[in-house]
């Protein structure tokens, strides 16, 4: 037996929390909120996120704790759909631009673009 009076203080009883029917409603049906962490919840009301556990699985075998009043769910806002500005498509060039060169030599060809397989036979030829 202790009889340190020092040490009967560690061996105290723990109290033991009773939770309103109201408040047990309130938090479960935080929890079935989407996005909503059970154990934050908890921390937050200072309470063991175990316990809060229980009730949400009271809840859903018994259908206990049912809310007091619904809790208005947070809205989302409604899709808006932008327009963008029209702009003008970007120039594409209709034409290649080459300068090749070759030694002393140097010269500019310019040359269709649907063409380009062609021009690139002629710059194989050319450049030999």
């Amino acid at each position: 037996m202790l009889k340190d009076p020092d040490i009967t203080s560690y061996t105290a009883r723990r109290t033991h929390r009773t939770y309103t029917p109201a408040f047990k409603a309130e938090l479960v049906a935080t929890c079935l909120q989407p996005g909503t962490s059970i154990a934050a919840l908890a921390s937050s009301h200072g309470m063991n996120a175990n316990v809060l556990h229980r009730w949400l699985k009271e809840h859903e075998r018994t259908g206990c704790h049912q809310p007091i009043a619904p809790t208005p769910s947070p809205s989302m806002p409604e899709f808006i759909p932008l327009r963008l500005p029209n702009s003008a498509p970007e120039a594409v060039p209709v034409e290649l631009k080459v300068e090749l060169r070759k030694g002393p030599l140097s010269m500019t060809v310019t040359w269709p673009i649907h063409a380009a397989a062609e021009f690139a036979n002629w710059a194989a030829a050319v450049l030999k």
